[in-house]
């Protein structure tokens, strides 16, 4: 009997150990990076949730969940490590982004990070100066010189690239203006330096493009959504 029990303490203590060990060989993987923004179509009831390339591990499983109402939404990041998800939220909710991935015959989960989705203010005016911490950005397309409206348009791909455009002022000078492919989980960013906007990316027909606009120095501060669909030529 005596020995029975040693034995079986011994066994207990090397599970321990192994375990013990296990936790030092598997840390908690890092959080999502910094370069995750949201942004809201008001009136629409869903967000779009982009990673840029190095916002989690390249083929991760991706989620995001609505931390006042409990919604949310999942996919898989590309192979830059890019993603794009659509959950149902509202301006001013907070999102929780994490990330899951197989390492070592086992599912690892990573902390959360929060993304604040912007409180967007449709009626800003394109010809005035305004540098204010909470001053959105107006969406490519959505206004021209003088507050008309514009539109953004998308052609049919060619080569397997799709060509966006819109006429002058149709954009802040300044913002870095998103193009999020929702089908291929893709991103494409770019600053806009002013004038007519005009950008290709990788796409096919019927792809879901999401684009959108954030302002620099503030980017938590996003412009509305615009969904495109490729057309066929």
């Amino acid at each position: 009997m005596r020995w029975g029990r040693s034995r079986r303490f011994a066994v207990s203590a090397l599970l321990a150990t192994g375990l013990s060990v296990g936790c030092i060989l598997s840390p908690q993987p890092d959080p999502p990076g910094a370069n995750i923004v949201a942004s809201a179509s008001p009136g629409a009831g869903d967000v779009a949730v982009v990673g840029g390339a190095g916002a989690v591990p390249a083929g991760a499983s991706v989620r995001t969940q609505d931390a006042d109402d409990g919604s949310f939404a999942g996919g898989e990041a590309s192979d830059t490590g890019a993603f794009v998800l659509v959950v149902p939220s509202a301006p001013g909710h907070t999102l929780l982004v994490t990330y899951t991935v197989f390492e070592d015959g086992e599912w690892r989960k990573s902390p959360a990070r929060e993304v604040v989705v912007d409180r967007y203010d449709p009626s800003p005016d394109p010809l005035a100066e305004d540098d204010g911490d909470y001053a959105s950005p107006f969406a490519p397309g959505a206004r021209a010189s003088g507050g008309l409206d514009s539109s953004l348009l998308v052609g049919p791909p060619v080569a397997g690239f799709a060509r966006l455009w819109c006429y002058d002022e149709c954009v802040q000078a300044g913002v870095r203006v998103i193009i999020a492919n929702q089908d291929r989980g893709e991103v494409t960013e770019i600053i806009h330096t002013g004038g007519a906007f005009e950008q290709s990316v990788r796409a096919s027909i019927g792809d879901v493009l999401l684009v959108f606009a954030v302002l620099a120095e503030f980017p938590t501060q996003t412009s509305s959504l615009v969904r495109l669909v490729v057309p066929a030529p």
